[in-house]
């Protein structure tokens, strides 16, 4: 049985598509299968494939066709036939770091659901870091009930064992609902044996395709490659973690503001009402009220 098994759903990212089956097989990890779940490629995908099949024994590609939203029947059709002991996501347009993999291996043997830390590019290019905590009952809660999202799909992992034992698994998101990750990250978080952690190590990049639709194929795929290089570069991994924790720390400080800001507000508003009360009233309050005497 292999450690892993990683799926990467794909429809019409072919460029791209092989920068990130590249940055699977650069893992410190090697001991996975490599599942390419098809939602009605083209011709260019399939023969890409056969290409990469031939190459690596360990890669799979599911033929299938369109399907309803983003295909996802298809994967939990593909995860019938996963061995791994676990299941990473990748999107077919984003990069993993070399050390993804090893690093959800070990946060999913003490959890059955997961995650690294989400850094997203926006418009302008720059780097976005959220940070979560699924160990916070407050924050699963949110996930829960709320259009309340702070991990793509391309972070997220579980166990294989856990994944069996939901009461459907991946299945086509309502078309009412905006995003098809959340809609399946929840029923891991409904379960209340489902042990869920956060880890916030910086291992991904998502390259936020739907915020950024006026890329071709080919300058994503150039932006991958881009990523890549990076990712070998000496120091890389310093950089980048002190850049998160920067981030981070910022994020904590404007909470910290923001909360200090609400009971400022809330006193104030006490203030302002103790002293209409005392105009009103004469200072005893109303009657039947707590200035009574």
């Amino acid at each position: 049985m292999p450690a892993a098994t990683i799926l990467i759903p794909t429809h019409n990212h072919v460029a791209p598509l092989r920068h990130a089956i590249a940055g699977a097989q650069s893992q410190t990890l090697q001991d996975f299968e490599l599942f390419v779940v098809g939602d009605g490629v083209g011709d260019a995908t399939r023969e890409m494939m056969r290409e990469l099949g031939a190459a690596d024994h360990r890669i799979r590609f599911f033929d299938f066709p369109k399907g309803p939203r983003k295909g996802e029947i298809h994967r939990h059709e593909a995860l019938k036939q996963a061995t791994g002991r676990i299941v990473a996501y990748l999107g077919d347009d984003d990069a993993w770091m070399p050390q993804h993999l090893e690093t959800l291996d070990r946060l999913l043997r003490e959890v059955d659901f997961g995650h690294t830390l989400h850094i997203g590019i926006d418009e302008d290019g720059a780097l976005r870091f959220l940070p979560a905590d699924l160990e916070n009952p407050e924050f699963r809660r949110l996930m829960l009930t709320q259009l309340f999202n702070r991990f793509d799909f391309t972070f997220a992992g579980h166990t294989l064992e856990a994944y069996r034992k939901l009461p459907h698994g991946w299945r086509t998101t309502p078309p009412e609902f905006p995003w098809t990750d959340l809609y399946m990250w929840r029923q891991f978080l409904a379960e209340p044996w489902c042990r869920a952690r956060s880890a916030m190590v910086p291992t991904c990049i998502c390259t936020a395709s739907s915020a950024r639709p006026n890329l071709t194929d080919r300058e994503r795929a150039d932006e991958l490659a881009a990523w890549r290089a990076r990712f070998e570069e000496p120091g890389f991994r310093e950089a980048i973690w002190r850049q998160a924790a920067d981030a981070l720390a910022r994020e904590a400080i404007r909470e910290e503001l923001d909360t200090l800001t609400l009971k400022r507000t809330a006193a104030k508003g006490g203030r302002l009402l103790k002293a209409g009360l005392a105009r009103r009233w004469g200072g005893r309050g109303p009657a039947g009220g707590p200035g009574r005497t």
